[in-house]
């Protein structure tokens, strides 16, 4: 048979695996040309060889799937069908380029958080510390922190699809006098700390000062602790405390194997 190769052959000569010459054929994007009645041999033809050559370009250079290269090589013959496709294909690959450039900035983020950790450890005692202004995008809440799972499961993936690359930093709020009069620890508000608006979420500026930290692993019962500690200190050193105080956490940490290996932070400014 002259000018006709078997997908052996093909295989070879293309430098291309038979696995994927059999997908071409399945999608019907390009079928051997001949199959041999007796051999049952598949056979491609001399021109054939420009098509694989055409397709690997679409594919692996332009990012084209192959179920759209079908249809660009069967129905897109004018230069107005073609530039109508082509747009369309920038406009997806544009947004893939932001998907992977976000994906980039929290990669950074993670790597940084992990060097800090590594070089300054967790401060476990109560410390004051002077923080500068800080803008909360949050929703507002009023469950019960044993219920607080309930609702950050469910919306974390949205507020983090904000693309907030800034820190990649959550926040849960609490009321001080509603916690002293109750004894019952109520989130108020869940959000992230973001240089840039977020227009979909409510916004707190927590104003620049002085704060008392209490660092912990993180616990339904540790926060409470922690809470306590924090009043019993201020009311010691005779702090004003503000009302409202902020658990400051990473909204991901990759050295957590479950929510009770995170470290957070609780912060109340305070006034004297």
């Amino acid at each position: 048979m002259t000018n006709l190769y078997t997908i052996g052959e093909v295989s070879r000569f293309m430098n291309i695996s038979t696995k994927i010459l059999r997908h071409y054929d399945h999608l019907d994007l390009l079928k051997p040309c001949c199959i041999s009645p007796d051999t049952k041999y598949r056979y491609y033809s001399y021109d054939q060889l420009f098509i694989i050559d055409v397709i690997r370009y679409l594919n692996k250079t332009l990012s084209i799937p192959l179920e759209d290269i079908k249809n660009l090589l069967d129905e897109y013959k004018s230069y107005d069908k073609l530039l109508t496709f082509l747009e369309s294909h920038k406009e997806q690959l544009d947004k893939k380029i932001e998907a992977l450039i976000y994906s980039k900035q929290l990669t950074d983020s993670l790597i940084s958080d992990i060097k800090l950790q590594k070089k300054h450890p967790k401060k476990v005692e109560i410390y004051e510390q002077y923080l500068m202004s800080r803008y909360l995008y949050y929703n507002e809440l009023n469950v019960s922190i044993y219920d607080i799972d309930k609702y950050v499961n469910r919306n974390i993936k949205d507020i983090m699809s904000l693309k907030n690359s800034e820190n990649n930093t959550m926040c849960l709020l609490f009321s001080l006098s509603e916690y002293e009069k109750t004894g019952e620890l109520i989130v108020k508000g869940f959000g992230i700390f973001s240089n840039k608006k977020i227009p979909e979420l409510q916004c707190k500026n927590l104003r620049e000062g002085c704060y008392i930290n209490k660092c912990f692993l993180y616990s339904e019962e540790n926060t409470k602790d922690s809470l306590t500690n924090l009043v019993r200190y201020a009311n010691v050193k005779d702090m004003k405390l503000d009302d409202t105080a902020f658990l400051v956490s990473k909204m991901v940490d990759l050295s957590a194997f479950s929510k009770y290996d995170y470290y957070m932070e609780l912060q109340i400014m305070y006034h004297l």
